[in-house]
C-alpha cells in the first residue's frame, strides 16, 4: 500500500460570515447561495488539480516502468541469441 501523499478533505462552505454595511451576514438567500456555489466550485477546482497531479505522477511511473521493461526485454533477447548460437558439442563442460 503506497503512502498517502495528499490529504483532501471538504471544507465548510458557509461557516465564515461576511457582514455587509448594515452588519448583516448576507442580504438574502441568493447571496448565501452564490457564496456556497463559489466555494463549492473552488473546492472542486482544487480536487481536479490534485487529480491531475496524481495522473501525471502515475503516467511518469508507468513510462519509467515501460522503459525498464523494454531494456530487460532487449537483454533477454540478446541472451537468447547468444545461447542459441552456442553449439553444445563444441563447448567445453567443466567437471
Amino acid at each position: 500500500m503506497p503512502f498517502a501523499k495528499r490529504i483532501v478533505e471538504p471544507q465548510l462552505l458557509c461557516r465564515n460570515q461576511i457582514p455587509n454595511d448594515e452588519g448583516l451576514p448576507f442580504e438574502d438567500l441568493c447571496a448565501i447561495s452564490n457564496v456556497v456555489l463559489s466555494r463549492t466550485l473552488r473546492q472542486l477546482s482544487d480536487l481536479a488539480r490534485h487529480a491531475c497531479s496524481l495522473f501525471q505522477e502515475l503516467e511518469n511511473d508507468i513510462t519509467s516502468t515501460n522503459q525498464r521493461v523494454w531494456v530487460l526485454q532487449n537483454k533477454i533477447g540478446q541472451i537468447q541469441q547468444t545461447a542459441s548460437a552456442l553449439d553444445p558439442k563444441k563447448e567445453a563442460v567443466r567437471k
